[in-house]
């Protein structure tokens, strides 16, 4: 049967993990994953425009929009219009965003120091190779 497929049960492994990584993310920092996505790109290169900020995340623009309205509702960022081209929105962290990243940073760093705990040095680099290779691939068949 197809759900027997070594290959089948493995991405069905891995959509189930990256769910229970975004589930136990938002419990342990206090923040949902593609929101803190967001803060942490934008604290790391400053102001961005919108589309960089979509392309640099590869996200959909559109999802991204959503989020933002969020994150700016709350105080965390600005968007305003780009001065030299008016069909930019350029988004950038006010200074209570860049103080909940930074309030947040010990919690993120501390919770994947303890999910990766028993992985050794070796591990998470054959771990990383593999998902670049699958990344790859998966963007391949977009193409």
């Amino acid at each position: 049967m197809p759900e027997d497929l070594p290959q089948l049960r493995i991405m069905q492994q891995l959509g189930r993990t990256y769910r229970a990584l975004q589930m136990a993310f938002d419990a342990k920092i206090g923040q949902p994953m593609p929101r803190w996505r967001i803060l942490v790109m934008l604290r790391r290169r400053g102001e961005m425009s919108q589309k960089e900020l979509a392309c640099a995340l590869r996200v959909d623009p559109a999802s991204l929009t959503r989020q933002l309205k969020t994150i700016e509702r709350l105080g965390w960022v600005r968007r305003r219009n780009d001065e030299a081209d008016n069909r930019l929105t350029n988004v950038v962290l006010t200074p209570a965003g860049v103080g909940v990243v930074e309030e947040t940073m010990p919690r993120r760093l501390a919770f994947f120091e303890r999910v990766l705990a028993d992985f050794s040095h070796d591990d998470l680099a054959r771990l990383g190779a593999l998902l670049d290779q699958l990344e790859q691939r998966v963007r391949e068949e977009l193409a």
